[in-house]
């Protein structure tokens, strides 16, 4: 018989659990939670209650033990093994794993309350800063698209103000753009803009002159909005129609409204324009083109019937007169010069009549006034023989 082999003894459980890392610990409290965790003390028998067991009989319970705890040491590893993922939370560990991370975390928090306090500190910073240097100032302003008018008139009449506040002057550029138009009427549109951080730019349109207005032996320029302008023309050398006999705005007005729609080929064509009002009609005006022609209109159809006038000026033999007054006609100087001299000859007779009768009326005042100092003759020398007779009586009696 051989002696019993004295079970090996159980490390001590408060010694172990000592030993064991917070992780293990962890691992440990898990499995004992679902219920994975197998008791040793159950597992084993205790050598106290197996007495009448044989050698062989007690070494092959043990190995029935070990292979049953074998399964659960390789489940215990098998899980072990098993890496968490580490994410922003903090995680199962020890203190000294998990400090770098919080002060990473903590830093970072850091930053951004920093960058927030400089950026909110800087921008009234860089206000201030700009304010004060000198590129929150005008320097200068440039000027674009202006032909009659000089750049430098054109700053003037804006009235803005080098070495002021740029960005003052620029919100209020409305106000300077109408001060712009009300001193230069010729300005059709104007636009103000930054050229640079403090430059301006100054963009211009300007109305075209479309005609010359004779007054008092003077020129002055006609716009096309029908403006006429107060600045005298020396010398009218321009190729611009002339315009005689107007007096009234409105009427120039008018004129320019219909002159505005004709072709660049009929304003071109017109070299005067004349106001010959009727009585019956008071918008007739004559034209004088560069051809030689003349054209009687009225200035509501200028535009409707001009457009006919180089088909009748080709049918035209010679060069006359076209009446666009009522329908549209025409005829040749010649037939307006025979008429005239008719109508001279007209008055002609007319005049010799009241001439002759004129005459007869002298002759008979005439005639009437020598019978008259005939008989006051004649009563003269009867005065006279009676004198004579009665002195030569006189004379025989004495």
């Amino acid at each position: 018989m051989s002696k019993k082999k004295k079970p090996d003894e159980l490390p001590n459980s408060s010694e172990n659990e000592n030993n064991l890392t917070p992780w293990q610990k962890a691992n440990r409290k898990y499995l004992a939670e679902h219920g994975k965790t197998v008791d040793k003390k159950e597992a084993k028998v205790p050598s106290e209650e197996m007495p009448f067991l044989s050698d062989e009989q007690a070494e092959s319970s043990e190995n029935e033990t070990k292979e049953s705890e074998i399964p659960e040491i390789k489940e215990t590893e098998q899980f072990e093994k098993i890496e968490q993922p580490k994410t922003g939370s903090p995680y199962n560990g020890s203190f000294l794993n998990r400090l770098p991370n919080l002060k990473n975390q903590r830093n970072k928090v850091l930053y951004r309350r920093l960058a927030l306090i400089i950026t909110v500190l800087s921008i009234p910073l860089i206000f201030l800063v700009y304010y004060v240097s000198p590129y929150s100032r005008l320097q200068a302003i440039s000027v674009s698209g202006n032909e009659t008018i000089s750049s430098q008139t054109a700053i003037e009449d804006t009235r803005l103000t080098i070495g002021g506040n740029v960005w003052r002057q620029y919100w209020h550029k409305d106000q300077y753009i109408a001060t712009l138009k009300k001193e230069q009427p010729r300005i059709e549109t104007a636009q103000l803009s930054f050229k640079s951080v403090n430059t301006f730019q100054l963009e211009i349109k300007e109305y075209k002159e479309i005609a010359l207005v004779m007054k008092d032996g003077q020129y002055f320029p006609v716009i096309e909005n029908g403006k006429v302008l107060n600045e005298k023309v020396a010398n009218p050398t321009k190729n611009l129609p002339i315009l005689e006999n107007f007096t009234d705005n409105n009427k120039i007005s008018a004129l320019v409204k219909e002159y505005n729609k004709l072709s660049s080929e009929l304003q071109k064509a017109i070299s005067e324009i004349k106001y010959t009002p009727k009585n019956s009609n008071k918008n007739l005006i004559q034209l004088n083109m560069n051809d030689g022609n003349q054209v009687i209109v009225n200035i509501q159809n200028l535009a409707s019937q001009m457009k006919y006038y180089s088909q009748v000026a080709k049918e035209m033999t010679e060069k006359g007169v076209i009446d666009m007054e009522v329908g549209i006609f025409s005829y040749p100087y010649t037939d307006s010069s025979e008429e005239n001299d008719s109508s001279t000859q007209m008055s002609a007779p007319d005049n010799s009549s009241e001439q002759s009768g004129e005459t007869s009326n002298n002759s008979d005042s005439s005639t009437e006034t020598n019978e008259a100092d005939q008989s006051d003759n004649s009563s003269e020398t009867s005065q006279i023989d009676d004198n004579s007779s009665s002195s030569s009586s006189i004379s025989t009696e004495n």
